[in-house]
C-alpha cells in the first residue's frame, strides 16, 4: 500500500474533493426553519415568567428544544454526511469568533427581553426577540461558511 501523504496526485485529488463538498455544503429548508423555530422558542423564556399562570413549569418546553435541537444536528448529519462542530469557546480555532456570537447575542437578547417584559413593554420586547431569532440565524449561516472555508483549507470536518 502506498504513502499517500508523499503522493501529489493523491493530495491535489483529496483538496479537489474537498473543494467539491465545501460548494455542495447548504443547509436543508427544513433545518433552517427548525433552528429558527427553536430560537423562536427560547427567546419566549423571558415572556412565561409574566405571562404564563404561576405553577405552570417551563422546563418541558426547554427540555423538549433540547430533544429537537439534537434530532436536527442528527437530521443534518443523515443528510449532508458532515456534523456541524458545536465549538469550544476556549481552544484557538476559525470559528471561535462565530460561538462567542452567538452565545452574546443570546445572552443580550434574552436579558433585554426579561428587562422590557418585566417594565411591561411587550411590544419592544417581541421586537427585540425578533431581532435576536435573526441575528441567530445569520450567525448559522456564518458558523457555516466558517466550515466550508475549513474543508477547502483541508482542516474541519470530513
Amino acid at each position: 500500500m502506498r504513502d499517500a501523504a508523499r503522493d501529489p496526485a493523491a493530495l491535489e485529488l483529496l483538496r479537489v474533493q474537498r473543494g467539491r463538498l465545501a460548494d455542495r455544503m447548504r443547509l436543508p429548508w427544513w433545518y433552517r426553519t427548525g433552528a429558527a423555530i427553536l430560537w423562536a422558542v427560547l427567546f419566549a423564556g423571558p415572556f412565561s415568567s409574566r405571562y404564563l399562570p404561576r405553577g405552570v413549569p417551563t422546563w418541558p418546553i426547554f427540555v423538549a428544544a433540547a430533544a429537537v435541537a439534537f434530532l436536527l444536528q442528527w437530521g443534518l448529519t443523515r443528510a449532508t454526511g458532515i456534523k456541524l462542530p458545536f465549538r469550544n469557546l476556549r481552544s484557538p480555532s476559525p470559528g471561535r469568533p462565530v460561538g462567542i456570537a452567538i452565545l452574546v447575542v443570546f445572552l443580550a437578547a434574552s436579558e433585554t427581553e426579561f428587562l422590557l417584559v418585566r417594565g411591561g413593554l411587550l411590544v419592544a420586547a417581541i421586537v427585540v426577540a425578533a431581532l435576536g431569532v435573526v441575528a441567530e440565524m445569520a450567525l448559522l449561516q456564518a458558523a457555516l461558511r466558517v466550515t466550508r472555508r475549513e474543508l477547502r483549507g483541508g482542516g474541519g470536518p470530513a
